[in-house]
């Protein structure tokens, strides 16, 4: 164990020297530790899911202590063996807990900026200030790198339990799956188009009037909105081809669209009995549509 913490010091060039610019630093971040913490949850709980981790007061003050510590403990020059547990024992946490990599990443680049903010405030010399961010981004980058070291031994843990069959399996479905998301992104390019066609008849039955102006009007708007809402199921297929969760809202939306574009359309039939039961179906599909898409988006909110 002491000689990978040692190694690890050496692949990031953390000398003696930077250790020693770093403890020059404390006098001046010992000011900051309140500032630091109430800066860093402003920015922490913009997170979608940060309630999710920090649920009641308890959590949240224990929360604040310990990364109020860990921030001072950035500055006290002893990088031992201790401290290198410390540091695996909070991205063992991390894991067990579920905390996306994504939030640990961000938030070392939050730090990152607001210590180089006040380095820049309160050191003159220019020169001075170069060595200070260079050593002081030398010790974030390894505490980074140890605290997502325990993501990549979970996942490396659980691929290691699986036999050989198992791990062809595993290797052909996530191959597949990303045959699977590639596909439907070609095919939702592919109803794109077809929506910019339908939005061009649509304009072009309006400018020769073939349709009176009021319906040609309402079927372009509806063309629009389901082209809208196209938009955003790509936004999110392309988000999720990244890692990201996907969207099950965007779909109900889709159907929103389209129901709307019918509702558009319907209100301006000729038959009057035919015309008041399309619309009482129509708005009872929309209205079910709405509920469903409240209730899921009630949940995502939750998740």
């Amino acid at each position: 164990m002491i000689e990978e913490f040692s190694q690890i010091k050496k692949d990031f060039q953390f000398t003696d020297e930077d250790v020693r610019n770093i403890i020059k630093l404390k006098p001046i971040f010992e000011k900051y530790p309140d500032d630091f913490i109430e800066k860093f949850y402003d920015f922490i709980l913009r997170f979608p899911q940060a309630k999710t981790f920090l649920k009641n007061e308890k959590i949240i003050k224990r929360h604040r202590e310990k990364v109020k510590k860990w921030f001072l403990d950035l500055f006290s020059g002893n990088y031992d063996l201790e401290y290198f547990l410390k540091l695996k024992r909070i991205g063992e946490v991390h894991v067990q807990i579920g905390l996306p990599t994504h939030y640990v990443n961000a938030s070392m680049n939050f730090v990152r900026r607001y210590i180089i903010d006040v380095i820049d405030k309160e050191v003159e010399d220019r020169k001075e200030r170069n060595l200070y961010v260079a050593s002081i981004g030398k010790l974030l980058d390894i505490n980074l790198d140890i605290l997502t070291v325990s993501y990549r031994e979970e996942e490396l843990s659980k691929y290691a339990e699986m036999t050989k069959m198992e791990k062809k399996i595993y290797g052909f479905a996530k191959k597949f799956s990303d045959v699977i998301d590639l596909f439907i992104l070609i095919a939702l390019v592919i109803v794109a188009l077809s929506v910019f066609f339908l939005f061009g008849y649509d304009l072009y039955k309006l400018t020769f009037n073939i349709v009176e102006l009021e319906e040609g009007i309402l079927a372009i708007l509806g063309s629009l909105l389901i082209l809208w809402a196209v938009g955003e199921l790509m936004t999110e297929e392309l988000r999720h081809l990244k890692g990201g969760r996907f969207a099950i809202t965007v779909f109900v939306g889709i159907a929103l669209a389209a129901i709307i574009r019918k509702l558009f359309i319907a209100s301006l039939g000729s038959n009057s009995e035919k015309k008041a039961i399309d619309l009482l179906s129509y708005s009872a599909v929309i209205l079910s549509l709405g509920v469903v898409f409240w209730l899921i988006s009630k949940r995502e909110s939750k998740e």
